[in-house]
C-alpha cells in the first residue's frame, strides 16, 4: 500500500514539474512587431526605434544581458582608405592590360 502511494505521489510530482515548466516557457515566449517603418505593412520593416522600444521593454522587466555593451561608432579605419587605393590601383592595372589587348 505504501509502495504504490509513492509511486503515484512520484508520477503526480513529475506531472506537476511538466506543467508548471510549460507554463513559465509559455509565459516567457514574447512576439513584439516592428510597427516604426515606412512600407505599411504590419509588422513593418525593422527600425532602429523598433529597436530601442524592445531594449526599453527589456531592461525595465529586469532582463539579464549576456554580454557586455560596446559603444558604437561611425568612423573608417586607415585600413579602409588603404584597401580602397588597392582596388582602384588593381582596376588601372585591369584597364592597361585591357587596352593593350584591344591595340
Amino acid at each position: 500500500m505504501l509502495n504504490e502511494a509513492a509511486k503515484l505521489l512520484g508520477i503526480s510530482l513529475r506531472e506537476t514539474e511538466d506543467e508548471l515548466t510549460r507554463d513559465m516557457l509559455a509565459s516567457t515566449a514574447v512576439v513584439i512587431a516592428a510597427v516604426n517603418g515606412f512600407n505599411n505593412d504590419t509588422p513593418t520593416e525593422l527600425t532602429a526605434a523598433d529597436l530601442q522600444d524592445v531594449y526599453s521593454k527589456m531592461i525595465g522587466n529586469d532582463a539579464k544581458t549576456l554580454i557586455s555593451m560596446v559603444e558604437a561608432q561611425n568612423k573608417f579605419g586607415k585600413l579602409c582608405a588603404e584597401v580602397k587605393s588597392w582596388v582602384i590601383d588593381l582596376e588601372a592595372l585591369r584597364g592597361d592590360k585591357a587596352q593593350a589587348q584591344a591595340a
